[in-house]
């Protein structure tokens, strides 16, 4: 029985739309003493750091938080509990789906215009929200951002950028990327020869694709480790990962999207961020939390960035054509 009226529906304070959303999820199993216990040792440590940088980087005004506990051991609450007061949204799964999977399910949902999905084990560095953001803003069609210069794959599912721009002569083919920014990341995955394709005969630190707008250049490519993306690229998406795991899952969910529908897919010059691994290092060991505050970004650079037009079918077709035939003859000449 029910006696009286329920008072909240007299409550009329405002609901605030925000314009950005940071999808993070996590897997830290309980640590036992079999199996690969050793992988995952420091990876509570290391969740801490990225979530404190994290919202230490970001503007909590126009920006929201979902963290996403992909079933790990009740031994990580006590990390979540510092930093839930920041986090929007806190899923909690009682097994683990798999990180595209439950991913997905919370991609497909978001309201706000942009969407980033970032693994757990990234240090951001301040300016990487509005550098991001940026580039949607400077150039047409953009789809996916990463906030690093990913110059080692760029034809990686991105027929849609090299389709017109190519013609139009805006790709450009040479040395802009300082190595200190490549050295970076490769730090972080520890894999050097990531900059080494095609058995050895291109080497992307010595040359690579970006696009240029007037005085503007982003780099060609982009990748799902970290990458913002308009979060309508999700909308109308409903097939499903089968297993938990797979290689090429986030091509297949993730990084086709964009191209698939005819947008573009760029990354910054500078690396404002760090992978970290499952080691701390002397790089995120000395994580300056103090610099923090600097080059945050601000309510009005969202102003104006969602008024194109979808593409039609038509001009994606066209433009991934031309893209693809561009591909094909670059690659024959770079060999």
């Amino acid at each position: 029985m029910r006696i009286g009226e329920n008072p909240q529906k007299t409550n009329t304070s405002e609901l605030k739309k925000k314009h950005h959303r940071i999808v993070m999820v996590f897997f830290i199993p309980e640590i036992k003493k079999e199996g690969n216990e050793s992988y995952y040792l420091n990876l509570g440590k290391i969740l801490d750091l990225s979530l404190s940088s994290l919202i230490d980087t970001i503007n909590l005004e126009t920006t929201n938080i979902t963290l996403i506990n992909n079933a790990s051991s009740n031994t990580i609450d006590s990390i979540v509990n510092k930093h839930v007061k920041h986090i929007d949204k806190y899923v909690i799964y009682n097994e683990n789906k798999g990180k595209v999977n439950a991913v997905i399910n919370e991609a497909r949902a978001v309201y706000e215009d942009f969407l980033t999905i970032t693994d757990s084990d990234i240090l951001f560095y301040p300016g990487w929200e509005k550098a991001s953001i940026a580039l949607f803003r400077d150039f047409k069609k953009v789809g996916a951002v990463s906030p690093y210069p990913f110059p080692y794959s760029p034809f990686y599912v991105n027929k849609s950028t090299f389709g017109c721009n190519s013609l139009k002569g805006n790709i450009k083919y040479g040395k802009y990327i300082e190595d200190k920014e490549i050295n970076l990341y490769v730090k972080g995955t520890s894999l050097p020869n990531i900059i080494n394709r095609g058995d050895g005969f291109l080497n992307w630190r010595d040359k690579h694709f970006i696009l240029k707008n007037n005085s503007k250049i982003a780099v060609v490519g982009s990748f799902h480790v970290v990458g913002t993306y308009r979060s309508k690229l999700f909308r109308d998406e409903y097939n499903f990962p089968n297993v938990v795991f797979k290689n090429h899952y986030e091509e297949k969910f993730i990084d086709c999207l964009a191209d698939r529908k005819g947008y573009i897919k760029l990354s910054t010059l500078a690396t404002y961020i760090y992978h970290i691994g499952n080691e701390m290092d002397d790089v995120s060991k000395n994580w300056n939390k103090g610099n923090s505050n600097k080059d945050m970004i601000e309510r009005s650079h969202f102003n104006d960035l969602n008024i194109e037009e979808d593409n039609t079918k038509f001009s994606i077709l066209l433009n991934r054509v031309i893209g693809h035939l561009f591909i094909k003859y670059i690659w024959r000449k770079l060999k």
